[in-house]
């Protein structure tokens, strides 16, 4: 499969929609490290979802590369972002995972974050984003009614959690150190404090929701070709089925714009 410069392929995997024989082969795909760590998760739905992510990362690159699934070896970096170890190869990736949706993000010679979360997680999104959040966008959250503010809260969660793993970095990098503004017209603007030594306008931000209880966002530096920056999908199943994917789950394109 073709990857342009100026592209950025999504590979989304629905975890309800595995069947057993798919799950099975997913298993048998893992390297040996990766079972080690598979039996750390405490609940099979848990070793499962890992399964299922292992084995969308491995064939999903494979799609790019004349690489069998089996034989892709894997490093992190040191703020524990995964990153190919062998073969060599100009594709970056990066890997989100729900209790739903498995999603990998794949480009070329990029810095590249992805989010999924689902919006209907229990949680106190006043207290965390107070907790998390730049005082702007605290403000901004505690401004809307009630209803609207939980689907705020995971459009600035994700944002954020797609620049972090784009970096390379965790929530040690300080959530509250850089700052988004979603304005009414879509435009995502952005803004870092100067100790994080980063150029906002170096950075793309995208956004979309998910069949409406999901919030997914990605992060991509350089953003040289963000003006015509092209994002295809692919609905798949590991070791199964693929399929491209033009339906409502679609990342509305947008600049970076500073704050000031």
């Amino acid at each position: 499969m073709n990857l342009a410069t100026d592209e950025v392929h999504i590979w989304l995997t629905q975890i309800s929609q595995v069947p057993r024989s798919a799950l099975d082969a997913c298993y048998k795909l893992m390297s040996a490290p990766e079972r080690t760590r598979n039996q750390g998760f405490r609940t099979r739905p848990m070793r499962d979802a890992d399964a299922i992510t292992r084995s969308l990362q491995r064939t999903t690159l494979s799609q790019y590369e004349n690489c069998p699934a089996s034989q892709w070896v894997f490093s992190k970096e040191k703020g524990g972002k995964p990153v190919i170890a062998s073969p060599q190869t100009s594709l970056c990736f990066n890997l989100s995972h729900s209790r739903e949706w498995v999603v990998c993000a794949v480009a070329q010679s990029a810095s590249v974050g992805i989010d999924v979360e689902n919006c209907h997680r229990k949680s106190s999104v006043q207290a965390l984003a107070k907790r998390y959040f730049s005082n702007r966008e605290y403000l901004d959250l505690i401004s809307l009614p009630d209803k609207l503010q939980k689907n705020r809260f995971f459009d600035y969660w994700t944002l954020k959690e797609s620049y972090i793993k784009a970096r390379g970095e965790g929530i040690a990098l300080g959530l509250n150190k850089f700052s988004f503004e979603l304005s009414a017209d879509g435009l995502i603007g952005f803004s870092c404090d100067d100790e994080l030594q980063d150029d906002p306008a170096q950075w793309c931000f995208m956004q979309s929701s998910n069949q409406g209880d999901h919030r997914m966002a990605l992060a991509i530096k350089p953003a040289e070709f963000c003006g015509a920056l092209k994002v295809r999908y692919f609905l798949t199943i590991p070791q199964h089925s693929v399929e491209s994917y033009t339906g409502p789950l679609l990342l509305q394109a947008h600049s970076a714009s500073p704050i000031f």
